[in-house]
């Protein structure tokens, strides 16, 4: 069923649907899933702000208004 290979587990598409159809097992993949964007929105952003720097400048523009 999971296989090992370099350093990365692979887990068979059907037994990744059966889980995220489990209910038990669904806020796990689903866990998996927004790392994974989280990831992938990382490598495609063309710059990385702080999160104590965005949340300043969005409160100086909620002040502003």
């Amino acid at each position: 069923m999971l296989q090992i290979k370099n350093e990365n587990v692979l887990i068979p598409v059907t037994v990744w649907n059966e889980l995220k159809n489990d209910f038990y097992f669904n806020e796990l993949i689903e866990a998996l899933e927004d790392r994974q964007d989280l990831l992938d929105a990382k490598q495609a952003a063309t710059e990385f702000l702080d999160f104590r720097e965005y949340d300043a400048k969005r409160m100086e523009a909620i002040n502003n208004v």
